[in-house]
């Protein structure tokens, strides 16, 4: 089959029109000239045309052809051959070179030179072509055996797996879905990267509401228009509200820190920045808080955070693509639940009538709403036997609290209530521990 080429000339080339008549004229059987023109846009002539290899006459090498000869190779790379009547320097040389051509002829030309150096600028380009492919194919088997790395690595740690079992349920994953190796070890890891975040703006709900239970926890007992006395019950509570600021900090800074893989710049607004600008509203409430008033503050501030919160998780599961990640919302939601359902019961217990009356009809909504959670998770397809024992303990925690929660409205004493904080707190750590275990979980992962 013939060779197809195009003759371009530059401005200030020779005469290509008599150049390539003089080719036609050798009549080469394995060469045809498939036309001449006058460049002004190279790579637009090439696109257009198709030939197989490019002879370019030209005068000077200046700036604006050696980004055309990039843009070239870049784009619709074809073995290139220059014609000039000056031969090139030797930084000129080297850029030539970088720019994608094959060969070089200087000083007045005639149509057999260009004949006999097209051959050698094919087999450069056929070269150039196969060394790119193999150092593609090296970097991409390097880069797949990093991702498989990471995957073992994750299997091992949460999986309790040596080296050879982590491996072989990667390979059987991939003859599952007829993908790769190293494709699946690549979702993998992603999965884990994006589930870990989906569980941290998770924990973020559930500290805004027990932020509050905190503070709701030492008005209990004291009538309207008390202040808090200093004592043990105070400091307690001071504590606890600051290792639940800590933490509230500490995951806000590392959600940060995952940059835009992680935390999509495209949720509404910056969800992310939404979250940290309604926490730093609920940092400046003065410790201890001076009044139940202040506390219907804090609460509303709280919702605040809760909201932006959850437009933060919600985000980060639909950025992800991955349906399985949907379990582990759930279960991080369960976490909040747990914790605002409390603050609800014990702000209808501290609050003045009418705040305290909503709280309690709140509290009924959350109540149904956390049932309603628990049922779908032990209806969740997704099983194992941490999660079994664990979804199992969390049962019966909640049919505890349950029971606490009756005893405290019809008593409504000291004792029952915070005897419902506490187990409120026993129920948040089982559901901590069940969410890290769906995180974990290789159906999770492998969706």
């Amino acid at each position: 089959m013939p060779l197809t080429t195009l003759l371009i000339a530059t401005p200030d080339g020779h005469d290509v029109e008599r150049l390539g008549v003089a080719l036609q004229a050798a009549a080469l059987p394995w060469l045809r000239v498939a036309g001449c023109v006058a460049c002004h846009n190279l790579v637009h002539e090439v696109v257009r045309t198709a030939p197989q290899a490019v002879v370019l006459v030209c005068g000077a090498l200046d700036a604006g052809l050696l980004a055309s000869l990039r843009l070239l190779a870049q784009g619709a790379p074809r073995p290139v051959l220059v014609v000039s009547p000056v031969a090139p320097e030797r930084e000129a040389a080297a850029a030539l070179v970088l720019a994608g051509v094959q060969a070089w002829l200087t000083g007045p030309v005639e149509p057999m030179q260009v004949a006999a150096a097209l051959p050698l600028a094919l087999a450069r380009f056929a070269h150039e072509q196969a060394r790119d492919r193999s150092l593609a194919d090296a970097l991409a088997r390097l880069d797949e055996r990093k991702w498989v790395d990471r995957a073992k690595g994750l299997l091992m740690q949460h999986q309790h797996l040596n080296e050879v079992d982590a491996f072989v349920l990667l390979r059987t994953a991939s003859m599952h879905v007829n993908l790769r190796v190293g494709e699946v070890s690549r979702s993998l890891v992603e999965a884990a990267e994006a589930a870990d975040a989906v569980n941290r703006a998770g924990q973020l709900r559930m500290l805004s509401q027990r932020l509050v239970k905190i503070m709701a926890l030492p008005w209990v007992g004291l009538p309207d228009g008390a202040t808090l006395p200093a004592g043990t019950a105070c400091a307690s509570a001071a504590q606890g509200l600051a290792d639940c600021a800590q933490r509230l900090q500490t995951t806000v800074d590392s959600l940060g820190a995952s940059g835009p893989a992680a935390v999509p710049t495209s949720a509404p607004g910056g969800a992310l920045a939404e979250v940290l600008a309604a926490w730093r509203a609920l940092q400046v409430l003065p410790q201890p808080l001076p009044s139940l008033a202040a506390l219907a503050q804090a609460d509303a501030l709280a919702e605040a955070l809760l909201h932006k919160s959850e437009m933060l998780v919600n985000a980060l599961e639909v950025a992800s693509g991955r349906r399985a990640l949907q379990v582990i919302n759930l279960c991080g939601r369960q976490r909040m639940l747990s914790q605002r359902l409390a603050k609800q019961v014990l702000l209808s217990a501290v609050l003045p009538a009418a705040d305290a009356a909503a709280a309690a009809a709140a509290a009924v909504q959350t109540l149904e709403a956390f049932e309603a959670g628990l049922q779908a998770l032990e209806q969740a397809p997704l099983t194992g036997d941490d999660i079994r024992v664990t979804l199992a303990r969390a049962r019966g925690q909640w049919q505890s609290l349950r029971q606490n929660i009756a005893r405290a409205g019809v008593a409504d004493t000291q004792d029952a209530l915070r005897t419902l904080g506490r187990e409120s707190d026993k129920l948040l750590a089982t559901f901590e521990q069940l969410t890290t275990f769906y995180e974990h979980s290789v159906q999770v992962l492998l969706g």
